[in-house]
């Protein structure tokens, strides 16, 4: 019996392997569509030395970086546009000629605030003499300078001379003036978006309301996600020049491009700052200032006979738009005003309500990240015929008013809104860009968190701006010796992970290419890659440690990586890693604790095997 027993138990045991061995052959020859996919994804690196992931192979999507024909070359008509040109002259140039002796005129234009002038075409406020001699002031004023007219008709930055010191002069005005400062900070570049020297112009006890832009572009990670953000924000402004903090009247989170925030801030300007005195927009280059002036414009903050008189300011991802001051009279908020103003909002609040449900509905449904954004319509409450009577009236027999008159009586006790030039930060790389490349580094819809497995002594590099490298990590887990890293940026940025040891000939090998993106030239690549000045290591290593709360659950901290973006970090408990980070002229790397988003683990699904990479999910789709 005993022997029959174990006859049968070698006769399962041979059966068993030998069916094994079987699956084993038909899985070589049937496999999944993972494995197809990795031994697919496996064939493509080989021939890319020391490269463990790259997201356009891995996507098999090249990303393309041309610039359209109409952005490659100044258009020979563009004069035909204004309409006191009278054609070129035969064998004269269409692209309009300088005429140093005619006397530059004391009108600004209407885009940038330059002075309007014909003597030097690379100086603020230049438009061609064949355009500007003979006009008059009135004339004049309907105008704007070539550089707005390239980037309003063209999308075309053309370049133009201003120190840096001119910048600084234009808004040192308001140190003498009992005015209030909206001090803009943009949520996806900061604290490189906080000038150091802000409170130097400010002074300590000027009042100011601190404004967050962009906030749409974040992913929401749990239901009080903005009231954190308010806290960092407000953390980061104080650390890095904002003073103590005390003169801050109000912080506020706002969307320059979709509205969100904006009717609440308008609110607490009415409330707090009332008609004091003047209003200053001040930041740094490229966060959103004019945006927000032209929306202003179009507000219950504005009178509203001077919408249609004030044109718009001049929006380019460009840096430095705004050369001089724009401004717009405020609109005093009387009690009857603000009561009309409240009825009105009372009035929106069930529409508004039914519209964000259903976007919120459309975001879970389909995983959209344009409808995951939070909008909000900003209405006029006062109708411009009860204000002023029509200024385009001709039964009088009197012409149009076309620009706003400010030495006008009605004007002469007016509290103003005052668009300032941005401060280039030292911080900001966006000097080292072309215009084609902000476009691509700005985010065009909210951001989804990527997610990767990094090992030591790999690197992981966010296009050609920024790398980041994992030296060691310690941790009492065994088999546990990777760190999380989410990276927040633009989708348009290709992400590679390489060795470390071998990190910089592969950036040398890639850089210029689809599979690092930014930067990138559309003729001459060679002489673009000949100015680049490359990446830098900061001074000292980064030593991260996991906190003994909330382990294994809340990101550790963020690592700002200039204006490319940055990364937070997810640490197993109880463990240590050190970092190395690179930027251009390693500028903008800072540490920032707590994380920005410090549930974004709940923003990103299952690893995926044989990667090191994890899934994205859908907005609004997360752990309870």
């Amino acid at each position: 019996m005993f022997k029959t027993t174990r006859l049968y138990k070698i006769i399962n045991k041979n059966v068993v392997i030998t069916c094994s061995r079987r699956q084993n052959t038909a899985a070589e020859v049937g496999q999944s569509f993972r494995q197809r996919a990795w031994l697919l994804a496996r064939e493509r690196y080989k021939d890319h030395e020391h490269v463990h992931y790259s997201s356009v192979l891995e996507t098999n999507i090249k990303p393309s970086f041309s610039i359209p024909e109409a952005q490659q070359h100044l258009p020979d008509d563009w004069m035909d546009d204004y309409e006191f040109y009278q054609g070129a002259q035969d064998g004269a140039t269409k692209q309009g000629t300088p005429d140093p002796s005619l006397p530059a005129s004391k009108v600004p234009c209407n885009g940038c605030g330059a002075d309007l002038h014909c003597s030097n075409a690379s100086l603020p406020g230049y438009i061609p003499s064949e355009i500007f001699r003979g006009r008059t002031q009135q004339e004049l004023q309907t105008i704007t300078c070539k550089r707005c007219h390239f980037l309003n008709h063209y999308n075309i930055a053309l370049d133009v001379e201003v120190a840096p010191s001119t910048y600084v002069d234009t808004i040192s005005r308001i140190q003498d003036k009992f005015a209030l400062a909206i001090v803009l900070v943009d949520l996806l570049d900061f604290p490189c978006s906080i000038w150091p020297g802000m409170q130097n112009i400010l002074g300590a006890k000027r009042p100011v309301f601190l404004v967050g832009n962009k906030v749409d572009l974040l992913p929401r990670d749990s239901n009080i996600y903005l009231q954190h953000i308010k806290d960092s924000l407000q953390r980061e402004f104080i650390k890095h020049g904002g003073g103590d903090g005390l003169n801050i009247k109000n912080v506020s989170l706002i969307s320059a491009k979709t509205g969100y925030g904006i009717e609440e801030l308008i609110t607490q300007l009415h409330k707090t700052w009332a008609y004091k005195g003047d209003v200053y927009l001040v930041g740094c280059t490229n966060v959103g200032k004019s945006s927000l002036f032209n929306i202003l414009l179009n507000s219950d903050y504005c009178r509203p006979e001077a919408s249609d008189l004030v044109r718009k300011a001049t929006t380019c991802p460009w840096p430095g738009t705004t050369l001089k001051l724009l401004r717009f009279p405020i609109l005093r908020p009387s009690s009857d005003r603000v009561y009309q103003r409240f009825q009105r909002l009372v009035s929106e609040r069930s529409e508004k309500a039914a519209i964000e449900k259903e976007r919120r509905a459309v975001a879970r449904e389909t995983g959209s990240a344009a409808a995951a954004q939070p909008v909000a319509p900003v209405g006029r409450t006062f109708d411009r015929r009860e204000s002023v009577n029509d200024a385009f009236a001709m039964a009088g027999g009197s012409r149009p008013i076309t620009t706003l008159n400010d030495r006008h009586k009605d004007y002469k006790e007016a509290r103003w809104v005052y668009d300032t030039p941005g401060v280039m930060q030292p911080d900001q790389i966006s000097p080292l860009l072309t215009a084609e490349e902000l476009v691509k580094l700005q985010p065009a819809t909210m951001i989804r968190p990527r997610a990767f497995r990094l090992r030591p002594q790999m690197s992981i590099l966010l296009g050609g701006l920024a790398r980041l490298d994992l030296l060691e990590i310690t941790s009492p887990r065994k088999h546990f010796d990777w760190l999380k890293v989410f990276v927040f940026a633009s989708e348009h940025l290709p992400i590679m992970i390489a060795d470390t040891e071998a990190a910089d000939s592969v950036y040398k090998r890639y850089v210029g290419s689809p599979f690092l993106g930014v930067p990138f030239a559309s003729e001459d690549l060679e002489d673009r890659l000949r100015r680049w000045p490359g990446l830098q290591c900061k001074d000292g290593d980064i030593v991260l440690a996991s906190q003994g709360r909330n382990e294994g659950t809340r990101l550790n901290c963020d690592i700002t990586l200039s204006s490319a973006g940055w990364m937070g970090f997810l640490l197993p408990g109880h463990s240590e890693c050190r970092l190395r980070a690179w930027t251009p002229q390693a500028a903008g790397i800072y540490r920032r604790e707590p994380a920005l988003i410090p549930l974004a683990d709940r923003l990103v699904g299952k690893h995926i095997r044989y990667s090191l990479a994890y899934n994205t999910t859908k907005p609004f789709v997360y752990k309870k």
